[in-house]
């Protein structure tokens, strides 16, 4: 049997998470026109439609504001892994980003997000409690 993988399609802009996520650093693209953090990544900024952006370390941490358990998935690589959680976070670096959580957390809980690579060596972003 042969394991499955999660998705792992991804825009030419956001690869560049995944060579982010290798080195184990915390970047995100920052808009040179109006400093609007950028999540997902994007061609141009969401806020001035500026296209200077440029990836920056930036701060990890987020309030979690809502969370979910999945108990169901059509795709294998997920069936074998449930119940999965996730979460929505607002970063305090300004932009909202769904993340894996370890467990079902209380909303209001303060996170700390790494980008790491999954199975198919995607870049993911995952969170553990502060």
């Amino acid at each position: 049997m042969t394991q499955s993988l999660p998705p792992h399609a991804r825009s030419t802009t956001a690869l560049h998470l995944n060579e982010i996520a290798k080195s184990g650093s915390f970047s995100l693209q920052v808009c040179q026109e109006c400093h609007t953090v950028q999540y997902p990544p994007r061609d141009v900024c969401s806020h001035c439609l500026g296209a200077g952006l440029l990836w920056q370390t930036v701060d990890a941490t987020a309030t979690l504001v809502a969370c979910s358990t999945l108990h169901h998935s059509n795709e294998p690589y997920f069936q074998a892994k449930l119940p999965w959680y996730i979460g929505t976070a607002k970063l305090d670096c300004g932009p909202v980003a769904i993340v894996n959580l370890p467990a079902s957390l209380p909303l209001g809980q303060r996170l700390r997000l790494a980008l790491e690579l999954d199975a198919s060596q995607s870049a993911v972003l995952n969170a553990t409690p502060i």
